[in-house]
Protein backbone atom coordinates (compact mmCIF):
# COMPACT_ATOMS: atom_id res chain seq x y z
CA UNK A 1 0.00 0.00 0.00
CA UNK A 2 2.83 2.42 0.88
CA UNK A 3 4.54 1.65 -2.46
CA UNK A 4 1.35 2.49 -4.37
CA UNK A 5 0.94 5.83 -2.60
CA UNK A 6 4.59 6.69 -3.26
CA UNK A 7 4.25 5.94 -7.00
CA UNK A 8 1.12 8.07 -7.48
CA UNK A 9 2.69 10.96 -5.59
CA UNK A 10 5.77 10.79 -7.75
CA UNK A 11 3.71 10.85 -11.01
CA UNK A 12 1.72 13.85 -9.84
CA UNK A 13 4.90 15.66 -8.90
CA UNK A 14 6.31 15.12 -12.36
CA UNK A 15 3.17 16.67 -13.96
CA UNK A 16 1.64 13.67 -15.76
CA UNK A 17 -1.87 14.34 -17.04
CA UNK A 18 -3.25 11.31 -15.35
CA UNK A 19 -3.32 13.36 -12.15
CA UNK A 20 -4.72 16.60 -13.60
CA UNK A 21 -8.12 17.73 -12.53
CA UNK A 22 -10.72 17.17 -15.28
CA UNK A 23 -11.78 20.31 -17.08
CA UNK A 24 -15.42 21.08 -16.65
CA UNK A 25 -17.48 21.39 -19.84
CA UNK A 26 -17.78 24.98 -21.05
CA UNK A 27 -14.54 26.14 -19.40
CA UNK A 28 -11.15 26.92 -20.98
CA UNK A 29 -8.80 23.99 -21.37
CA UNK A 30 -5.29 25.20 -20.56
CA UNK A 31 -3.93 21.81 -21.47
CA UNK A 32 -5.35 21.98 -25.06
CA UNK A 33 -7.27 18.77 -24.52
CA UNK A 34 -7.30 16.71 -27.78
CA UNK A 35 -11.03 16.16 -27.40
CA UNK A 36 -11.70 19.85 -28.21
CA UNK A 37 -13.00 20.11 -31.84
CA UNK A 38 -11.06 22.19 -34.40
CA UNK A 39 -12.74 25.42 -35.48
CA UNK A 40 -15.13 24.95 -38.45
CA UNK A 41 -13.83 26.55 -41.69
CA UNK A 42 -16.76 27.82 -43.80
CA UNK A 43 -17.02 26.32 -47.32
CA UNK A 44 -16.79 28.99 -50.05
CA UNK A 45 -19.94 28.93 -52.16
CA UNK A 46 -19.60 32.15 -54.15
CA UNK A 47 -16.90 33.21 -56.58
CA UNK A 48 -15.92 36.09 -58.84
CA UNK A 49 -14.76 36.22 -62.46
CA UNK A 50 -12.22 38.81 -63.54
CA UNK A 51 -10.63 39.37 -66.93
CA UNK A 52 -7.17 40.25 -68.12
CA UNK A 53 -6.68 41.18 -71.77
CA UNK A 54 -4.40 43.20 -74.03
CA UNK A 55 -5.31 43.52 -77.69
CA UNK A 56 -9.03 42.95 -77.37
CA UNK A 57 -12.04 42.85 -75.09
CA UNK A 58 -13.58 40.19 -72.84
CA UNK A 59 -17.22 40.07 -71.78
CA UNK A 60 -18.60 37.71 -69.14
CA UNK A 61 -22.24 36.63 -68.90
CA UNK A 62 -24.29 34.49 -66.52
CA UNK A 63 -27.91 33.62 -67.24
CA UNK A 64 -27.68 35.98 -70.21
CA UNK A 65 -26.75 38.99 -68.06
CA UNK A 66 -23.38 40.80 -67.95
CA UNK A 67 -21.16 39.94 -64.98
CA UNK A 68 -19.11 42.67 -63.27
CA UNK A 69 -15.76 41.94 -61.55
CA UNK A 70 -17.41 42.56 -58.19
CA UNK A 71 -20.35 40.22 -58.78
CA UNK A 72 -20.40 37.02 -56.74
CA UNK A 73 -21.69 33.91 -58.49
CA UNK A 74 -22.93 30.70 -56.92
CA UNK A 75 -20.78 27.61 -57.30
CA UNK A 76 -21.44 25.71 -60.59
CA UNK A 77 -23.05 28.72 -62.26
CA UNK A 78 -22.60 28.41 -66.04
CA UNK A 79 -20.53 31.35 -67.22
CA UNK A 80 -20.22 32.41 -70.87
CA UNK A 81 -17.18 34.37 -72.01
CA UNK A 82 -16.92 36.33 -75.27
CA UNK A 83 -13.38 37.28 -76.36
CA UNK A 84 -13.03 39.69 -79.29
CA UNK A 85 -9.71 40.98 -80.67
CA UNK A 86 -9.25 44.53 -81.87
CA UNK A 87 -8.37 45.47 -85.47
CA UNK A 88 -4.65 44.74 -85.01
CA UNK A 89 -4.88 41.39 -83.20
CA UNK A 90 -6.24 37.87 -83.56
CA UNK A 91 -7.48 35.52 -80.84
CA UNK A 92 -5.26 32.41 -80.71
CA UNK A 93 -6.44 30.82 -77.46
CA UNK A 94 -7.28 31.35 -73.80
CA UNK A 95 -6.83 29.78 -70.38
CA UNK A 96 -10.43 28.54 -70.23
CA UNK A 97 -10.85 26.54 -73.44
CA UNK A 98 -9.12 24.57 -76.15
CA UNK A 99 -8.93 26.13 -79.58
CA UNK A 100 -9.71 29.76 -80.29
CA UNK A 101 -13.48 30.06 -80.27
CA UNK A 102 -14.78 33.57 -79.65
CA UNK A 103 -17.43 32.26 -77.27
CA UNK A 104 -17.01 29.59 -74.63
CA UNK A 105 -18.69 28.47 -71.41
CA UNK A 106 -17.66 26.82 -68.16
CA UNK A 107 -19.02 26.16 -64.66
CA UNK A 108 -17.43 28.37 -62.05
CA UNK A 109 -15.94 26.45 -59.10
CA UNK A 110 -13.32 28.95 -57.93
CA UNK A 111 -12.34 32.57 -58.30
CA UNK A 112 -11.27 32.84 -61.94
CA UNK A 113 -9.31 35.26 -64.12
CA UNK A 114 -10.06 34.82 -67.84
CA UNK A 115 -6.97 35.50 -69.94
CA UNK A 116 -7.34 35.35 -73.73
CA UNK A 117 -4.28 35.32 -75.98
CA UNK A 118 -4.47 38.15 -78.50
CA UNK A 119 -1.56 38.08 -80.95
CA UNK A 120 -0.55 41.01 -83.17
CA UNK A 121 -1.21 40.47 -86.88
CA UNK A 122 -0.07 42.28 -90.04
CA UNK A 123 -3.30 43.60 -91.56
CA UNK A 124 -3.99 42.96 -95.26
CA UNK A 125 -4.20 45.83 -97.70
CA UNK A 126 -7.63 47.36 -98.13
CA UNK A 127 -9.96 45.94 -100.79
CA UNK A 128 -13.58 46.80 -101.47
CA UNK A 129 -14.39 43.36 -102.88
CA UNK A 130 -14.52 39.99 -101.16
CA UNK A 131 -13.90 36.54 -102.63
CA UNK A 132 -16.74 34.47 -101.18
CA UNK A 133 -16.31 30.77 -101.94
CA UNK A 134 -17.40 27.21 -101.31
CA UNK A 135 -15.52 23.92 -101.67
CA UNK A 136 -16.56 20.39 -100.78
CA UNK A 137 -13.13 18.77 -100.36
CA UNK A 138 -14.38 15.15 -100.08
CA UNK A 139 -14.14 13.15 -96.87
CA UNK A 140 -11.36 10.75 -95.97
CA UNK A 141 -11.53 8.61 -92.85
CA UNK A 142 -7.92 7.49 -92.69
CA UNK A 143 -5.92 4.57 -94.11
CA UNK A 144 -8.81 2.16 -93.52
CA UNK A 145 -11.11 4.19 -95.84
CA UNK A 146 -11.48 1.71 -98.71
CA UNK A 147 -13.91 3.98 -100.58
CA UNK A 148 -11.20 6.63 -100.95
CA UNK A 149 -7.92 4.96 -101.71
CA UNK A 150 -5.21 5.35 -104.33
CA UNK A 151 -5.46 8.59 -106.32
CA UNK A 152 -8.51 9.79 -104.41
CA UNK A 153 -7.10 9.22 -100.93
CA UNK A 154 -6.58 12.50 -99.08
CA UNK A 155 -2.76 12.21 -98.78
CA UNK A 156 -2.51 12.00 -102.58
CA UNK A 157 -4.65 15.03 -103.36
CA UNK A 158 -4.51 17.34 -100.35
CA UNK A 159 -1.73 19.49 -101.81
CA UNK A 160 -3.92 20.14 -104.86
CA UNK A 161 -6.85 21.13 -102.63
CA UNK A 162 -4.60 23.65 -100.89
CA UNK A 163 -3.23 24.82 -104.24
CA UNK A 164 -6.79 25.45 -105.46
CA UNK A 165 -7.64 27.55 -102.39
CA UNK A 166 -4.50 29.62 -102.74
CA UNK A 167 -4.78 29.86 -106.53
CA UNK A 168 -7.95 31.92 -106.10
CA UNK A 169 -6.77 33.80 -103.01
CA UNK A 170 -10.09 33.00 -101.32
CA UNK A 171 -11.16 35.38 -98.57
CA UNK A 172 -13.89 33.30 -96.92
CA UNK A 173 -14.77 29.75 -97.92
CA UNK A 174 -17.23 27.12 -96.77
CA UNK A 175 -15.58 23.69 -96.49
CA UNK A 176 -17.68 20.51 -96.53
CA UNK A 177 -16.85 16.89 -95.70
CA UNK A 178 -13.79 17.62 -93.62
CA UNK A 179 -12.84 14.92 -91.11
CA UNK A 180 -10.54 14.71 -88.09
CA UNK A 181 -8.02 13.01 -90.38
CA UNK A 182 -8.03 16.02 -92.72
CA UNK A 183 -8.47 19.03 -90.42
CA UNK A 184 -4.93 18.88 -88.95
CA UNK A 185 -3.48 19.21 -92.46
CA UNK A 186 -5.77 22.15 -93.20
CA UNK A 187 -4.78 23.97 -90.00
CA UNK A 188 -1.05 23.25 -90.34
CA UNK A 189 -0.79 24.11 -94.06
CA UNK A 190 -3.19 27.02 -94.59
CA UNK A 191 -1.63 29.18 -91.90
CA UNK A 192 -2.96 32.42 -93.40
CA UNK A 193 -6.47 31.20 -92.61
CA UNK A 194 -8.32 30.31 -89.46
CA UNK A 195 -10.39 27.14 -89.65
CA UNK A 196 -13.73 26.97 -87.84
CA UNK A 197 -15.45 23.61 -87.67
CA UNK A 198 -17.73 21.56 -85.42
CA UNK A 199 -18.15 17.79 -85.28
CA UNK A 200 -21.62 16.70 -86.32
CA UNK A 201 -21.64 13.76 -83.86
CA UNK A 202 -21.19 15.79 -80.67
CA UNK A 203 -21.39 19.43 -81.79
CA UNK A 204 -18.02 20.34 -80.29
CA UNK A 205 -15.55 22.71 -81.92
CA UNK A 206 -12.72 21.08 -83.89
CA UNK A 207 -9.92 21.79 -81.42
CA UNK A 208 -12.13 20.94 -78.43
CA UNK A 209 -12.79 17.34 -79.47
CA UNK A 210 -15.35 17.63 -82.24
CA UNK A 211 -16.34 14.16 -83.43
CA UNK A 212 -17.70 13.25 -86.82
CA UNK A 213 -17.61 14.90 -90.21
CA UNK A 214 -17.45 18.68 -90.09
CA UNK A 215 -18.90 21.53 -92.08
CA UNK A 216 -16.23 24.18 -91.74
CA UNK A 217 -15.24 27.72 -92.66
CA UNK A 218 -11.89 29.19 -93.67
CA UNK A 219 -11.36 32.94 -93.39
CA UNK A 220 -8.31 35.15 -93.85
CA UNK A 221 -7.01 36.12 -90.45
CA UNK A 222 -5.19 39.21 -91.69
CA UNK A 223 -8.27 40.61 -93.39
CA UNK A 224 -11.10 39.97 -90.93
CA UNK A 225 -11.78 40.19 -87.21
CA UNK A 226 -13.89 37.32 -85.90
CA UNK A 227 -16.70 38.82 -83.82
CA UNK A 228 -18.74 35.72 -83.13
CA UNK A 229 -19.19 32.13 -84.23
CA UNK A 230 -21.39 29.10 -83.68
CA UNK A 231 -23.34 26.24 -85.21
CA UNK A 232 -26.86 24.88 -85.24
CA UNK A 233 -28.26 21.54 -86.30
CA UNK A 234 -30.84 21.10 -89.02
CA UNK A 235 -33.32 19.45 -86.70
CA UNK A 236 -36.18 20.19 -84.36
CA UNK A 237 -33.59 20.72 -81.59
CA UNK A 238 -31.02 22.89 -83.41
CA UNK A 239 -29.06 23.74 -80.26
CA UNK A 240 -27.81 20.15 -79.75
CA UNK A 241 -26.37 17.37 -81.91
CA UNK A 242 -29.42 15.87 -83.59
CA UNK A 243 -31.17 15.28 -86.91
CA UNK A 244 -34.53 15.19 -88.59
CA UNK A 245 -36.05 11.74 -88.22
CA UNK A 246 -35.55 10.64 -91.83
CA UNK A 247 -32.13 12.25 -92.28
CA UNK A 248 -29.20 9.92 -92.91
CA UNK A 249 -26.89 11.85 -90.57
CA UNK A 250 -26.81 14.82 -88.25
CA UNK A 251 -26.65 17.84 -90.55
CA UNK A 252 -25.62 21.29 -89.44
CA UNK A 253 -24.85 24.91 -90.31
CA UNK A 254 -21.58 26.50 -89.14
CA UNK A 255 -21.46 30.29 -89.01
CA UNK A 256 -19.14 33.18 -88.27
CA UNK A 257 -19.60 36.93 -87.89
CA UNK A 258 -16.71 38.86 -89.42
CA UNK A 259 -15.57 42.47 -89.65
CA UNK A 260 -13.27 43.83 -92.33
CA UNK A 261 -10.24 45.19 -90.47
CA UNK A 262 -9.89 48.18 -92.82
CA UNK A 263 -13.44 49.06 -93.85
CA UNK A 264 -15.12 47.92 -90.61
CA UNK A 265 -17.95 46.30 -92.59
CA UNK A 266 -19.66 43.53 -90.63
CA UNK A 267 -21.32 40.49 -92.16
CA UNK A 268 -22.31 36.89 -91.46
CA UNK A 269 -21.12 33.82 -93.32
CA UNK A 270 -23.04 30.53 -93.07
CA UNK A 271 -21.91 27.17 -94.48
CA UNK A 272 -23.90 23.93 -94.63
CA UNK A 273 -24.16 20.41 -96.00
CA UNK A 274 -27.71 19.11 -96.53
CA UNK A 275 -28.61 15.41 -96.56
CA UNK A 276 -27.61 13.50 -99.70
CA UNK A 277 -30.03 10.70 -100.79
CA UNK A 278 -31.40 11.26 -104.29
CA UNK A 279 -34.75 9.51 -103.59
CA UNK A 280 -38.00 11.17 -102.52
CA UNK A 281 -37.12 10.77 -98.85
CA UNK A 282 -33.97 12.79 -99.46
CA UNK A 283 -35.95 15.46 -101.31
CA UNK A 284 -38.38 15.75 -98.39
CA UNK A 285 -35.61 15.87 -95.78
CA UNK A 286 -33.79 18.65 -97.62
CA UNK A 287 -37.00 20.62 -97.85
CA UNK A 288 -37.37 20.39 -94.08
CA UNK A 289 -33.74 21.31 -93.56
CA UNK A 290 -34.21 24.40 -95.72
CA UNK A 291 -37.10 25.51 -93.48
CA UNK A 292 -34.98 25.17 -90.34
CA UNK A 293 -31.97 26.87 -91.93
CA UNK A 294 -33.98 29.87 -93.08
CA UNK A 295 -35.51 30.35 -89.64
CA UNK A 296 -32.23 30.08 -87.74
CA UNK A 297 -30.17 32.18 -90.18
CA UNK A 298 -32.68 35.02 -89.91
CA UNK A 299 -32.55 34.87 -86.09
CA UNK A 300 -28.77 35.01 -85.99
CA UNK A 301 -27.99 37.55 -88.74
CA UNK A 302 -30.92 39.90 -88.35
CA UNK A 303 -30.57 42.75 -90.85
CA UNK A 304 -26.82 42.35 -91.40
CA UNK A 305 -25.42 41.38 -94.84
CA UNK A 306 -24.97 37.62 -95.13
CA UNK A 307 -23.70 34.83 -97.34
CA UNK A 308 -25.09 31.31 -97.19
CA UNK A 309 -22.97 28.72 -98.99
CA UNK A 310 -22.61 24.98 -99.11
CA UNK A 311 -23.22 21.62 -100.66
CA UNK A 312 -27.00 21.66 -100.53
CA UNK A 313 -27.24 18.30 -102.34
CA UNK A 314 -30.30 19.56 -104.20
CA UNK A 315 -30.71 20.64 -107.78
CA UNK A 316 -32.53 23.89 -108.61
CA UNK A 317 -35.72 21.94 -109.40
CA UNK A 318 -36.11 20.78 -105.77
CA UNK A 319 -38.36 22.44 -103.16
CA UNK A 320 -35.36 23.04 -100.86
CA UNK A 321 -33.62 25.19 -103.47
CA UNK A 322 -36.83 27.03 -104.35
CA UNK A 323 -37.32 27.95 -100.68
CA UNK A 324 -33.75 29.16 -100.29
CA UNK A 325 -33.72 31.09 -103.57
CA UNK A 326 -36.95 32.86 -102.65
CA UNK A 327 -35.14 34.53 -99.73
CA UNK A 328 -31.48 34.70 -100.80
CA UNK A 329 -30.20 35.18 -104.33
CA UNK A 330 -28.05 32.55 -106.06
CA UNK A 331 -24.82 34.13 -107.39
CA UNK A 332 -24.85 31.80 -110.41
CA UNK A 333 -28.35 32.93 -111.37
CA UNK A 334 -27.48 36.58 -110.76
CA UNK A 335 -24.54 36.42 -113.16
CA UNK A 336 -26.56 34.67 -115.88
CA UNK A 337 -24.56 34.27 -119.08
CA UNK A 338 -21.52 35.85 -117.39
CA UNK A 339 -21.21 32.93 -114.93
CA UNK A 340 -18.12 30.93 -115.82
CA UNK A 341 -16.89 27.39 -115.37
CA UNK A 342 -18.72 24.23 -114.46
CA UNK A 343 -17.75 20.60 -114.86
CA UNK A 344 -17.71 19.33 -118.46
CA UNK A 345 -18.76 15.69 -118.66
CA UNK A 346 -16.22 13.12 -119.79
CA UNK A 347 -16.88 10.78 -122.71
CA UNK A 348 -18.31 8.01 -120.53
CA UNK A 349 -20.82 10.37 -118.94
CA UNK A 350 -21.81 11.82 -122.30
CA UNK A 351 -22.43 8.32 -123.70
CA UNK A 352 -24.77 7.60 -120.79
CA UNK A 353 -27.14 10.22 -122.22
CA UNK A 354 -27.81 11.68 -118.77
CA UNK A 355 -26.01 14.99 -119.22
CA UNK A 356 -26.57 16.22 -122.77
CA UNK A 357 -26.53 19.86 -121.67
CA UNK A 358 -23.51 19.43 -119.46
CA UNK A 359 -21.53 22.39 -120.74
CA UNK A 360 -24.40 24.83 -120.18
CA UNK A 361 -25.47 23.75 -116.71
CA UNK A 362 -22.47 24.89 -114.68
CA UNK A 363 -22.23 21.60 -112.78
CA UNK A 364 -20.38 21.71 -109.47
CA UNK A 365 -20.56 17.97 -108.69
CA UNK A 366 -18.54 15.75 -111.04
CA UNK A 367 -19.70 12.24 -110.15
CA UNK A 368 -16.12 11.04 -110.69
CA UNK A 369 -15.54 9.56 -107.23
CA UNK A 370 -18.86 7.78 -106.75
CA UNK A 371 -19.91 4.24 -107.58
CA UNK A 372 -23.61 5.08 -107.32
CA UNK A 373 -24.17 8.81 -107.93
CA UNK A 374 -22.26 9.37 -111.17
CA UNK A 375 -24.43 12.08 -112.73
CA UNK A 376 -22.89 15.58 -112.79
CA UNK A 377 -25.17 18.32 -111.44
CA UNK A 378 -25.28 21.79 -109.89
CA UNK A 379 -25.83 21.26 -106.17
CA UNK A 380 -23.32 23.67 -104.58
CA UNK A 381 -24.48 27.27 -104.18
CA UNK A 382 -23.32 30.66 -103.01
CA UNK A 383 -26.36 32.59 -101.81
CA UNK A 384 -26.46 36.16 -100.52
CA UNK A 385 -28.71 38.90 -99.18
CA UNK A 386 -29.09 40.61 -102.56
CA UNK A 387 -30.46 43.87 -101.19
CA UNK A 388 -27.17 44.46 -99.36
CA UNK A 389 -24.56 42.76 -101.55
CA UNK A 390 -23.72 42.84 -105.26
CA UNK A 391 -22.09 39.91 -107.05
CA UNK A 392 -19.40 40.85 -109.58
CA UNK A 393 -18.22 37.46 -110.83
CA UNK A 394 -18.87 33.72 -110.56
CA UNK A 395 -16.58 30.78 -111.39
CA UNK A 396 -16.93 27.05 -110.78
CA UNK A 397 -13.29 26.15 -111.47
CA UNK A 398 -13.01 23.19 -113.84
CA UNK A 399 -9.22 22.98 -113.51
CA UNK A 400 -8.09 19.47 -112.48
CA UNK A 401 -4.63 20.83 -111.58
CA UNK A 402 -3.11 17.86 -113.39
CA UNK A 403 -5.05 15.16 -111.56
CA UNK A 404 -7.06 12.56 -113.47
CA UNK A 405 -10.05 12.83 -111.14
CA UNK A 406 -9.65 16.40 -109.82
CA UNK A 407 -8.65 17.43 -106.27
CA UNK A 408 -12.22 16.63 -105.12
CA UNK A 409 -15.44 15.30 -106.61
CA UNK A 410 -16.84 18.85 -106.34
CA UNK A 411 -15.57 21.98 -108.05
CA UNK A 412 -14.84 25.02 -105.93
CA UNK A 413 -17.11 28.04 -106.42
CA UNK A 414 -15.37 31.41 -106.41
CA UNK A 415 -17.42 34.60 -106.41
CA UNK A 416 -16.45 38.22 -106.04
CA UNK A 417 -18.81 40.32 -103.93
CA UNK A 418 -19.12 43.94 -102.92
CA UNK A 419 -21.29 45.51 -100.24
CA UNK A 420 -23.74 48.15 -101.43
Amino acid sequence: MKKTFFLLSTLCFLGFSACEKPVEPGTDNPGNNPSTPDPVVPVQTKFVVNTQAQGGTVQVFAHGNPVAPTDSLERNTMVTVVMIPDDAHILTGSNIAKGCAVRDSFKITQDTVVTPIFETIQVDEMSETHKICNYNIRYWNGPSDTANKGDIAWPNRKDKVFEMIRKHNMDVCGIEEITKQESPDVVETLTEYEYIGYGRDNGKENAAGGNGEQTGILYKKARYVKLDQGRFFLSETPWKASKLKASSFNRMVTWVKLKDRNLHQEFYFFATHFDHPTNQTGVNVRSGQADIALEQVAKIAGDKPLFFVGDFNCEPSEPAYEKLASVYEDAYVSMGAEAKGGYICNSEQLLSGKCPGCIETGNTYTGLYSSSDKDPKRIDFVLRSAALVDVLSYLADNDSLGLEKYPSDHLPIITEMKFK
